[in-house]
């Protein structure tokens, strides 16, 4: 599912790896449901203890949506006290507007990271929240992603220059046919650089296969993970 790139010769030596989270994803951590996904963002994300059981992930898709059929997705930030308990929660992004922010935000007491050994972990510690209901049945795959020559007109000075790594997640929509489309950054690290203008920037060279449920093909929500490091020597894309 991931598809590394990499930068022309007049770019910073960076190469690219791209994840869509829909039903599967090497994200650091994630609950994955029969119909409703959720995952899980942030520096302290592999640290997941608790999180909803499929059970509860479906219970909180709002009812009048359901019986509509209506899907719809959320994004919420919260922050971690050294216990694990997440706290703070509000809603960042909200598709649909038919109460699946207030749905995601219902399920924060479900999710619960690992207590902190003493001076590890302060409290605070900033994770992010995402849901889509309903999830399609078929794994995100990429029908185009960036070529090399992408990155001639994406990179960011700020990124060029820092020639380090970094991370950002873009939380999309995905027409019938899988166009990308109201894409809005919803983590990166670090914060000061610049990843998420760039991965932005990366949305015209993206088109998702189209995905489907109960053998058609819908609309859908999908979070985009990209990872940018320096280019290992002979690495190729």
């Amino acid at each position: 599912m991931g598809r590394p790139s990499r930068s022309p010769a007049n770019a910073a030596a960076f190469a690219l790896s791209l994840t869509g989270l829909s039903l599967a994803g090497p994200a650091a951590a994630q609950h994955l449901s029969g119909l409703g996904a959720t995952h899980v963002y942030g520096p302290v994300a592999d640290q997941l203890a608790t999180q909803p059981s499929d059970d509860e992930v479906m219970a909180a898709w709002p009812a009048r949506a359901r019986a509509k059929d209506l899907g719809g997705s959320a994004v919420m930030r919260c922050v971690a006290d050294s216990a694990g308990a997440l706290s703070g929660c509000h809603v960042m992004l909200e598709r649909s507007h038919a109460g699946f922010g207030d749905a995601l935000v219902s399920l924060a007491p479900k999710y619960r990271l690992k207590p902190a050994e003493p001076g590890q972990r302060p409290d605070g510690a900033e994770v992010v929240v995402t849901a889509t209901w309903p999830a399609p049945e078929t794994p995100v795959d990429w029908q185009t992603a960036p070529k090399a020559h992408d990155f001639a007109t994406t990179m960011t000075p700020a990124v060029q220059r820092s020639g380090g790594r970094g991370v950002a997640v873009m939380n999309c929509l995905a027409a019938q046919m899988g166009a990308l489309h109201d894409c809005t950054v919803v983590y990166q690290a670090p914060a000061a650089v610049g990843y998420g203008t760039m991965a932005l920037r990366f949305q015209g060279f993206l088109q998702l296969k189209p995905a489907t449920l109960q053998g058609k093909r819908i609309a859908s929500g999908v979070d985009i993970v990209f990872n940018f490091h320096p280019m290992a020597p002979g690495e190729t894309f």
